[in-house]
């Protein structure tokens, strides 16, 4: 079957050197042999499009490097809050607002106090999947802080992942938040085929590990649903002075 293919106008001559057969010799002996006008036209046809392609790809790259690197801040403290969604500006707002109470240059440090942990109501595969974000994040010694309902604050707390606010609040604030101590209702450890060690780490007994958030007027503005939110800092956190300074913050 015969094939027709339209003709073309080129800038070129149709009897130019770039069109004519050749069965030997290197590209460089081909170049050689072109005047200007054939030079250009064969740059056009096989270097031109490799060579833009190859700049879009390192401004982008480029630009990205930059984006990252100017983006980067130190996490100041990270809080999160389980099965509740909470007012995006007026979280932006507590977030620079507490950072400033620390004293923290914006340039170089942020809050972070993210609302996106929805642990009941949602799909079992999203539910998992945050879960194990959040397990993952303690176990990083990422996570300073999380606020729950009481029934996943219980959950929480069985495991052990609660300070002892004895251990890490003064006398002052102790008697200060005394009307809002929360002991949690500590689960059974059923599971016959968790590690021995697992053991160690769950407490005994109740212990003030809790701090409800009910009558706080600067929680209670960033228009959550949840009727009674506890706060609990992370055993594992490496910024507790942060975290109980942002207990302070939310009572001021």
């Amino acid at each position: 079957m015969a094939i027709e293919i339209d003709e073309k106008k080129t800038v070129l001559d149709d009897d130019a050197s770039i069109y004519r057969e050749h069965k030997s010799g290197s590209d460089k002996e081909l170049w050689n042999s072109m005047n200007k006008k054939e030079r250009s036209a064969w740059f056009k046809d096989y270097y031109l499009a490799p060579i833009l392609v190859g700049l879009l790809v390192v401004v982008i790259v480029s630009y990205l490097i930059y984006d990252a690197v100017s983006n980067y801040r130190d996490i100041a403290l990270y809080a999160t809050v389980i099965n509740d969604r909470l007012e995006p500006d007026a979280l932006d707002e507590l977030s620079a607002d507490f950072l400033k109470h620390l004293d923290g240059d914006p340039s170089k440090e942020k809050v972070n106090i993210e609302d996106n942990y929805m642990l009941s109501g949602s799909a079992d595969g999203n539910a998992s999947a945050a879960a194990q974000r959040i397990t993952s994040y303690i176990y990083a010694k990422q996570l300073d802080i999380i606020i729950a309902d009481p029934d996943y604050f219980n959950h929480y707390a069985s495991l052990g992942c609660f300070y002892d606010l004895r251990d890490i609040l003064s006398d002052e604030q102790l008697s200060r938040y005394s009307e809002y101590i929360y002991y949690p209702e500590l689960e059974e450890n059923s599971d016959k085929n968790a590690p021995e060690e697992l053991s160690t780490i769950r407490p005994d007994e109740t212990y003030p590990c809790g701090i409800v958030l009910t009558d706080s007027k600067v929680y209670s503005s960033l228009g959550g649903a949840q009727t009674t939110p506890v706060m609990g800092i992370i055993v594992t956190g490496s910024r507790v002075p942060a975290a109980v300074s942002f207990l302070d913050h939310l009572f001021e």
